[in-house]
């Protein structure tokens, strides 16, 4: 998996906690691999990924990060087209 482009420091994404980090890979799906070759993924600690109020569990913050990433990607790698070619859609 390549290094995250959206962050690199080892905390969660959220919160800033340095424990109990899970990967969590922006888009997901069909678009995982290009996620994990694109570096489209952050920390995320447990309660931010699969808890109450986690990414996995509410769609507006799952939309949030998908949003995020995307800027992140066309501002390194690409135009918004080369984005839509890539994941079939745009977020923003």
């Amino acid at each position: 998996m390549k290094d995250s482009i959206i962050c690199n420091d080892k905390r969660c994404f959220v919160c800033g906690c340095p424990i109990g980090l899970h990967h969590h890979h922006c888009f997901h799906g069909i678009n995982r691999k290009n996620a994990d070759q694109d570096g489209c993924w952050v920390y995320l600690c447990f309660a931010h990924h699969t808890g109450m109020e986690g990414v996995h569990n509410n769609r507006p913050f799952d939309v949030m990060l998908m949003k995020i990433s995307q800027m992140v990607w066309e501002s390194k790698l690409g135009s918004r087209e080369d984005f839509r070619r890539r994941y079939g859609k745009s977020y923003l």
